[in-house]
């Protein structure tokens, strides 16, 4: 199961930068400046299923913007599991430090006080000030200097064997229904169920909790999750549906499976495609299902095709299902494949196999050169499930250029017939045993080397 930090603070203490670093990315901006970053920005950690979440700096300024991206901050605060507080030890403990540190105390998640720019011994010395606000895990670090990043990192995955250590394997298994408001979500559950279980509406809005229902399929306990509707941030503006979305989004992690309900009677949305990102980023077998084919004809149903293919070419992996929940054609057929890709997902991937497909995958496209070598991928093993992650070892991995990463993907996708299910891969560079050992030369090679220097000097 996939944790979830959000890294949280004032403006300009270093937010962007250290997910940046963590996420291995320049997906964050960063400047010296302060309010960069307003919007959420979701990443992995690098070699980790960790969620990690980028937020705006949280100010005392009461202007429209500076509320926005308090509010997205307080958002990404009801998503995670942990904490990172920032600070900046050059400013030293400020008010809203203080102010900050009391509001996320009131949350009783596990809290972790960064202190920023600690690159000094003169910088160590200064402290002691920030034990004032009473949190145990604190860790001194400098971004720009590289110091502590180690620690930081070993606290994520402190916590993410603690997280997989509690999961306990259940007969059941939980799929969270998604999507805009009004795209079908509470009708399909009543559909799958047979009766009215959930409170169906015409109206947008209508489910405002995370709903489980349990459904006996096929001698199988499932549980059903209605979320409600996620739109728009900007376009919340009640308290309850801020924490609403927030259900939601965290019934995505818990659940094994997800359904993201698309309305097809209108075009994809940018709405859909980050719903769709956001479950993908946790590592979800994902399910689209194109709500509403009874209002469909022949022509419109290709031309949704066509608008499948054009903006989810990012995740063309995923299997999609036409369903009409009002009359319930396709419906049993959509949890044939959520059970599909939940079996994908906590299949074990066997290491004779593995290697056995990166060796046909090596023979049909050899990685491409770099300079004058060519990144050696040596042999591969499972690194986990749900999602399913291999760890493949070589040397010169670095410069393995993302596409060549995108072909080994698509290649284990296709040999494990894994369907909708994300698969993670992560590249282990193996160290140099000769590193630090002195290359000393035979008495021949030192001849030859001699004629070959005369012959150049000629």
């Amino acid at each position: 199961m996939s944790s979830v930090v959000a890294i949280v603070g004032r403006p300009n203490v270093g937010k962007s930068t250290l997910f940046n670093i963590l996420t291995g990315s320049k997906s964050a901006l960063v400047a010296d400046f302060s309010g960069l970053t307003r919007d959420r920005q979701y990443g992995h950690v690098r070699n980790s299923s960790t969620v990690l979440i980028d937020t705006g700096g949280i100010s005392s300024e009461s202007n429209d913007i500076s509320i926005a991206v308090k509010n997205q901050a307080e958002t990404a605060i009801l998503e995670a599991d942990i904490l990172f507080f920032l600070v900046d030890v050059k400013d030293g403990l400020t008010p809203l430090d203080e102010e900050i540190a009391s509001s996320l105390r009131k949350t009783n998640k596990k809290i972790f006080l960064l202190i920023n720019k600690v690159d000094g011994v003169r910088q160590d010395s200064l402290l002691g000030e920030f034990e004032r606000l009473g949190f145990k895990n604190l860790i001194a670090f400098s971004a720009a200097h590289n110091r502590g990043l180690d620690e930081i990192r070993s606290a994520i995955n402190e916590f993410e064997d603690d997280l997989e250590g509690s999961e306990t394997l259940s007969n059941d298994v939980k799929i969270s229904i998604i999507g805009r408001p009004n795209a079908g979500k509470s009708t399909l559950i009543n559909k799958l169920i047979g009766e009215d279980r959930v409170l169906v509406s015409s109206e947008s809005g209508t489910t405002r909790d995370s709903i489980e229902v349990p459904l006996k399929w096929k001698d199988k306990n499932l549980t059903l999750v209605d979320t409600a509707g996620m739109r728009r941030k900007r376009s919340i503006k009640e308290e309850t549906e801020l924490s609403s979305v927030s259900q939601s989004v965290d019934s995505i992690r818990k659940s094994h499976v997800v359904i993201l309900v698309l309305d097809a009677s209108e075009t994809i949305v940018d709405q859909d495609v980050h719903l769709l990102g956001l479950a993908l980023a946790m590592g979800r077998p994902i399910i689209l299902a194109a709500n509403k084919l009874d209002l469909l004809s022949n022509k419109q149903k290709e031309d949704l095709k066509e608008n499948f293919h054009r903006k989810l070419r990012f995740a063309e992996f995923l299997e999609t299902k036409f369903i009409s929940a009002k009359d319930g054609r396709g419906v049993n057929a959509l949890i044939k494949l959520a059970e599909k890709a939940y079996l994908s997902s906590v299949k074990d991937l066997q290491t004779p196999i593995l290697n056995r497909i990166l060796k046909h995958a090596l023979l049909k496209q050899p990685p491409p050169m770099s300079g004058r070598f060519r990144p050696k991928l040596r042999y591969a093993h499972a690194g986990g499930k749900n999602p399913p992650s291999i760890v493949i070892h070589g040397n010169n991995l670095k410069v393995l250029p993302e596409s060549y990463k995108k072909f080994l993907e698509n290649f284990y996708r296709l040999q494990l017939n894994l369907g909708s299910t994300p698969l993670v891969i992560r590249f282990n560079e193996g160290d140099n045993p000769f590193k630090e050992r002195p290359n000393l030369l035979t008495e021949r090679q030192k001849k030859k080397r001699k004629r070959l220097v005369k012959k150049r000097k000629k």
